[in-house]
């Protein structure tokens, strides 16, 4: 029995290739947002597009994810800390690149500075 070669893919490189396909159908179609997701390295070939990428100071980054309730308040930290990995991780995996690499950007903002509202007015009017 044969199959294609994409049924011997680990099922996350079959996830990354399937978002990839959606990530360029939607680029195609028209303006969209999309965060995360390797985006700006799927897109990079693309002249309209507009990479961001924002950080914040632990601090901020904790109280946001408190607020959300994403986290409980003792292990936040911890969580932020490996949720982070793992999106570098990820990120250097497919793209070989460095994950927040400010090189790979056209705006690099800091939320714990500008606050959300703010970086949202400067993505806009960028």
């Amino acid at each position: 029995m044969q199959g294609n070669y994409e049924d011997y893919q680990p099922l996350q490189d079959q996830l990354y290739f399937s978002q990839a396909k959606i990530i360029k159908e939607l680029a195609e179609k028209g303006p969209c947002v999309i965060v995360g997701r390797c985006a700006d390295y799927i897109l990079r070939d693309r002249k309209d597009v507009l990479n961001v990428f924002i950080h914040a100071d632990m601090e901020f980054k904790k109280k946001h994810c408190m607020e959300r309730r994403q986290f409980p308040e003792g292990n936040a930290e911890d969580m932020i800390r490996r949720r982070d990995k793992l999106r570098a991780d990820h990120y250097r995996y497919y793209t070989d690149q460095k994950w927040g690499d400010s090189f790979h950007y056209h705006l690099c903002l800091d939320s714990s500075m500008f606050g959300i509202e703010k970086c949202v007015d400067m993505i806009e009017d960028a």
